[in-house]
């Protein structure tokens, strides 16, 4: 039988419904006119394809169009796609793969309605929770109004980094040619931030810039850097500050200074040399702060107050009213940014209270090693058994952090113990261990590293085995294990501590930020 494209457009009912008068006038002329008479197969449903190819391969189908006027080489093919012979290809097996013929005749692949339709949202790569996006917006709204000095105040966990990093890049887009300079003390601190900025700027960022890492010894070279970020310790810059002309011009390339763990910003040792790189902005650099505990000492004194006053009194925290919380420690863990944390004393472990909390914490902690041992063995292999599969341990002392991992490698739990003098191979391959999925239980013992930059959401326990009455120091083990499920943590945490949790600030995450805010 010999067909027209008229003829076939109207081989079914549903047709008409499928395809307005003007295009089947305009066939019907082509018919007339004679210009078109008979049209190969493909030519027939590509005009019958006005819409969706597979809705128009099931209508020929149903008027056997499909796969009668296909010629044997064809029908051949396509009888193989979908593994049948060729007497099997009939209109029910076309109709049953509407859209795959469609495809096989060199019409538009067929895609789903849910497929098809516009997209009803979308999600960021890097993005926000909306506690961090009214920090930002904050800070960002101070720093227009002129504000040079101010201190961004986010409890451990919340995501300081992220939320800076966030401002960096903003501001690294919006002043191309100009360079972020970014402090901290710890070279763990100094790594988190310049593998956070690659991660964010991959993301957001508008072209290539640099990262100049400098800590440790590095021999970094500032001299021609005009966009990108720096990285860069204290110590290293502080001790490059006789170099003739080195502060004033690395000062007029920086455009923005952060500070991470700002309470050291107020330190003799480098509040002179932080002062003349902002000073030497035309205009002021502006420094941010970053800090989860806006004080250097538990009782206050002269030390907290030159901390408000470096930083003018200007503190931007976590703005929770809306979520009627007046504590945004509260409102974090009950949202699950945060875990909510259970505080246990360890054995009776007396605390060393000569010290004001300013400077490292003694060895000698005044008690028989063969008790420590026993106790801080004894809590630590409790949690074991409560099922927590990592956890940290902050020793008192190098030598009893190393005594703690081999007695508890020796009762079977894996444990490995870092400080300052391991070398750095052993420390990243330790941490990144205790930082792998494996469901099995890993123990994490440390003296004087692993307080601040150290970011295992996983930890789920914290044995604080380290006399201390520093607020800040406390804090800062504290948060190394209390990130929530919604920051890929724990709903609840365990902090084992030598420190009595009923003193004040001590036993509670929430008291412990507000403590320092009549000095802001």
């Amino acid at each position: 039988m010999t067909y027209t494209i008229f003829d076939l457009l109207r081989a079914s009912d549903r047709t008409a419904s499928f395809i307005d008068d003007r295009v089947q006038r305009a066939i019907g002329r082509l018919v007339d006119s004679g210009l078109v008479r008979q049209a190969p197969i493909n030519a027939v449903v590509a005009a019958a394809c006005l819409g969706d190819p597979s809705s128009a391969v099931r209508r020929l189908a149903e008027a056997g169009v499909l796969p009668g006027e296909l010629p044997d080489e064809q029908r051949r093919d396509l009888a193989a796609r979908f593994s049948l012979a060729p007497d099997q290809l009939d209109s029910k097996a076309i109709a049953a793969n509407a859209g795959a013929v469609a495809v096989f005749l060199g019409l538009p692949e067929v895609r789903s309605d849910s497929t098809a339709q516009a997209p009803a949202g979308a999600t960021p790569a890097y993005g926000l929770f909306p506690h961090q996006r009214r920090a930002v917006v904050r800070t960002r709204e101070l720093l227009r109004l002129g504000r040079t000095r101010l201190l961004l105040h986010m409890p451990t966990g919340s995501g300081k980094t992220r939320t800076t990093m966030s401002m960096v890049c903003d501001y690294l887009r919006e002043n191309e040619g100009r360079v972020v300079l970014w402090f901290a003390s710890t070279r763990e601190l100094l790594d988190q931030a310049a593998r956070e900025f690659h991660k964010a700027w991959s993301l957001l960022g508008d072209r290539p810039v640099p990262i100049v890492s400098a800590w440790g010894g590095q021999d970094a070279d500032f001299t021609n850097i005009t966009d990108g970020l720096i990285v860069a310790s204290l110590q290293t810059v502080h001790a490059r500050r006789s170099d003739p002309g080195f502060i004033p011009g690395l000062g007029r390339r920086v455009g923005l200074i952060v500070f991470d763990e700002a309470h050291q910003a107020v330190a003799r040792t480098y509040r002179h040399v932080v002062e003349q790189l902002s000073a030497a902005g035309q205009p002021v650099t502006p420094i941010i702060g970053l800090s989860a505990t806006p004080g250097r000492t538990f009782l206050g004194g002269r030390s907290d107050e030159n901390l408000a006053e470096f930083f003018e009194h200007t503190k931007v925290e976590l703005d929770t009213a809306a979520e009627g919380a007046d504590n945004p420690v509260a409102y974090l863990i009950r949202q699950g940014y945060l875990a909510e944390p259970e505080f246990r004393l360890l054995g009776d472990l007396p605390e060393d209270d000569d010290s004001d909390g300013s400077d490292d914490e003694p060895d000698d902690i005044g008690l028989n090693q063969d008790d420590y041992m026993q106790e801080v063995l004894g809590a630590t292999l409790q949690l074991v058994g409560e099922s927590h599969r990592r956890i940290i341990v902050f020793a008192a002392s190098v030598e009893l952090a190393h005594a703690l991992a081999a007695a508890l490698r020796s009762v079977g739990v894996l444990a490995d113990a870092v400080d300052g003098t391991t070398v750095p191979e052993f420390r990243d391959t330790a941490i990144r261990m205790y930082k792998s999925p494996a469901p099995i239980p890993r123990v994490l013992v440390n003296y004087g590293v692993l307080t601040t930059g150290f970011d295992a959401p996983q930890t789920s326990a914290v044995v604080i085995a380290r006399p201390t009455r520093s607020l800040v120091l406390y804090s800062q083990m504290v948060g190394r294990g209390i990130r929530g499920p919604k920051a890929g943590g724990n709903r609840k945490a365990v902090v084992v501590t030598v420190v009595d949790p009923a003193v004040p600030a001590f036993g509670s995450i929430a008291a412990a930020f507000t403590h320092w805010e009549d000095l802001w």
